[in-house]
């Protein structure tokens, strides 16, 4: 039998060992896909704001009753609650937020006195953080408002005190919420591509590795017409096709979801030229980093001696392959260059990041590429060379 033939045995025998294996499949293909899915739900949950709900503040039984009247004309989604305790009132959740005012703040303000105003609030509450935001909002609009009547009675203009006019443009022509939308996708993408990956191949590559050494059926293996090459390389190809499978996957469930549920990160594809273009980079450079991780996770399930010690080893690098998507957030993309194509699992967040802002380069597609399968190549000699030594096959 030739080569080409035994490859394709070794290659089918086990891609229907993994098949027949229900509870593998579903943990490789459809966990993965779930948790994404979930993931950008997540995200696009931190995003949203309901400008339409009402927002109501506890506060003091004294606060100047003229001051909440204003606030409330300025701004109908706020609604006051006078509590004896405004504090314990938002604690307990009857109110988003707390305020403190003084009595007739309103009346001191008008006559050329200062007055104090203490909001309360829940950091950690989303809601609460966008309430209190509001709020300030409009005790300033009233401050300025009182400021600019003084000026005016002492026939002061309003530009001596705004003498600078300063206005904050973004260098795109893109709004600044599609541009926070770009720069979320650009985190959540690459991260989910990566960890799709890993998550999709370990479990594979620890059953036909270190999976045969706990079921004792390496010895008979090994004693096989088959040359040990032959044997890893078409287990090394079934896990690549089960890891591309999975990242594809959850790639069109992710890039679906974003399209049709999602409000906000959608703007962010609704805002490229091509947004197909990204799924195909996207799976280019997803294929060449599965042949480098699937290799090294090779290379792990190699020298474990059991499935519990294999499943161990993944774990490192499963945190290693969504590490670079955080690190690379803090390098703008007017600072990257070519050399940072070259950088492993980086690269992907680079490249992705290109497409999404619409700067796509292929040298950098092909410096992605080319870097990821010669470290692939590596790591599949040296579990080749592994492979062929008894040491790390037979369990002691």
């Amino acid at each position: 039998m030739s080569k080409k033939s035994l490859f394709g045995h070794v290659y089918k025998k086990e891609m229907l060992e993994i098949m027949r294996d229900k509870r593998t499949f579903l943990l490789v293909v459809f966990l993965p896909m779930l948790l994404f899915v979930g993931l950008i739900l997540f995200y696009e949950n931190m995003m949203s704001h309901n400008p339409d709900k009402s927002i109501t503040v506890a506060v003091n039984q004294t606060a100047d009753p003229e001051l909440l009247h204003v606030l409330e004309q300025q701004d109908k989604d706020l609604t006051f609650q006078k509590a004896s305790n405004p504090k314990q009132t938002a604690s307990s959740g009857d109110a988003l937020i707390a305020m403190e005012a003084d009595p007739n703040a309103l009346t001191k303000l008008k006559n050329g006195d200062a007055t104090s105003v203490i909001i309360y609030s829940d950091s950690s509450d989303k809601n609460a953080s966008a309430a209190v935001t509001d709020l300030s909002t409009q005790l300033g609009a009233i401050d300025k408002n009182i400021v600019s009547d003084r000026l005016e009675k002492v026939s002061v203009p309003i530009q001596t005190l705004n003498a600078i006019q300063v206005q904050i443009k973004p260098l795109s022509s893109s709004t600044e919420e599609t541009d926070i939308s770009r720069m979320m996708l650009t985190i959540v993408l690459p991260m989910l591509l990566c960890l799709g990956v890993t998550i999709g191949a370990y479990p594979v590559i620890s059953e036909l590795f270190a999976g045969e050494k706990d079921k004792k059926i390496i010895d008979a293996l090994l004693v096989t017409p088959v040359k040990r090459s032959t044997l890893l390389l078409g287990k090394w190809s079934v896990a690549i096709t089960v890891s591309l499978f999975t990242a594809t996957v959850a790639l069109a469930a992710t890039l679906l979801v974003i399209f049709f549920g999602t409000e906000h990160l959608r703007k962010a594809l609704d805002a490229m030229t091509n947004p197909f273009g990204l799924f195909f980079v996207a799976l280019l450079a997803t294929a060449s980093f599965a042949a480098l991780i699937v290799s090294l996770q090779t290379i792990t399930a190699i020298f474990a001696k059991s499935m519990k010690e294999a499943n161990s080893y993944q774990s490192p690098i499963m945190m290693l392959a969504i590490i670079p998507a955080f690190v690379t957030m803090f390098v703008s993309l007017s600072q990257t260059t070519t050399t940072m194509f070259f950088i492993p699992l980086a690269n992907i967040s680079f490249l992705l990041r290109e497409m999404i802002y619409d700067q796509f380069i292929w040298t950098h597609l092909l410096a992605t590429i080319a870097s990821n399968l010669v470290l692939a190549l590596i790591f599949l000699y040296l579990a080749k060379r592994m492979y062929s030594n008894n040491d790390y096959l037979l369990a002691k």
